[in-house]
Formats: structure tokens, sequence, C-alpha cells
């Protein structure tokens, strides 16, 4: 079994450095469709939709049961969300529009990726 990984560009870790950027933190790659507490309302279309979201370290995420590898840490994500994503994932920044891109080696994933601070926030989603 080939284990996901996820390569974060230079350029798109430093914007995720740039505003997610705090010492008690992990990260969230988090599939938008309506279930868990930081998905409030999900896609009702046909694309899909990802956010990076920044949670504190001691807040339970049980919907993220999954853990995904990266060059720049580790990322958990929803484990049935694996069905959208690929092998050889790729995070990178489109630097005319400052936007996120999660793609694999066969699509575009998602062009406009959220980041989401949620670190200070624990209050609200326990």
């Amino acid at each position: 079994m080939v284990k996901m990984k996820l390569t974060v560009s230079k350029e798109a870790a430093k914007y995720i450095e740039n505003h997610l950027n705090h010492p008690n933190q992990k990260l969230l790659l988090s599939y938008d469709d309506g279930v868990g507490p930081f998905s409030k309302v999900g896609v009702c279309s046909l694309d899909t939709a990802f956010q990076i979201i920044a949670v504190s370290k001691e807040l339970p995420t049980p919907d993220y049961d999954a853990k995904l590898e990266s060059n720049i840490g580790e990322f958990e994500y929803k484990a049935y969300s694996k069905a959208y994503l690929g092998e050889n994932l790729r995070l990178d920044l489109n630097e005319k529009y400052k936007t996120l891109s999660l793609s694999s080696e066969e699509e575009t994933l998602d062009s406009s990726i959220v980041l989401l601070d949620l670190t200070g926030n624990t209050e609200e989603f326990v």
C-alpha cells in the first residue's frame, strides 16, 4: 500500500506560515462536506472544496481520523475524504491571486483553498 503524501511548494509553505503560525497548533486538511464542527454548510455542487484549518493541539478533532505527511509537517484529515484525494498531492500558491491550489497527479482538486485560523477559538468547538 502506497502512503499518501503532500508536497507543499516553497511559496505555499511561506504563505501558510505567514497566515497560520502558532507554536501550539495542528493543521487540518478539511474536506468541506458539512460534517464536523468546522464545516458549517458543505458544498452543494459537483465541486470538491477543501480548507486548511489551524486549531489548538489540545482540541479534540475526532472527525479527523487520518494523518497526511507533508514537507511542512503533519495534516489531519477525514479518512473517508481519501476517496477525493490522490497518492501524490501537491499544494501550490497562485502568486497572482494569492490562492492555494490542491492537486493530485491526475487533476486539480481545489483551486481556491480557504485558510482558517481557529487556534484561539477552542470553546466554540468543544
